[in-house]
């Protein structure tokens, strides 16, 4: 899947979770959509690019934005982020 980026919003997160065929079931980190995303009754989301973890905000009609994702603590080593400085580096707490 490739990347979306609208804006320096991450419209893509990953979250942990059973995925593959029936004889083939794995346990792991699948990346989605921030609008599918939003449909899970999970708590836990991260960012595709550094893995941490963000926050899932519903699309507003005043700001004429879609669903999209944040960081909740800042990481300027991340490229879908609002800080981003220039070099790309895993957040500094990552969730693994």
């Amino acid at each position: 899947m490739v990347e979306q980026i609208v804006a320096g919003m991450i419209v893509d997160v990953e979250v942990k979770r059973w995925h593959g065929t029936a004889d083939n079931r794995v346990y792991g980190w699948q990346r989605m959509p921030v609008t599918e995303a939003l449909r899970l009754q999970d708590e836990t989301f991260r960012c595709p690019e550094c893995l941490g973890k963000v926050r899932l905000r519903r699309a507003a009609a005043e700001t004429d934005t879609g669903d999209y994702a944040e960081h909740y603590s800042k990481n300027p080593g991340c490229s879908l982020g609002n800080c981003f400085t220039g070099e790309k580096k895993q957040h500094p707490k990552p969730i693994l």
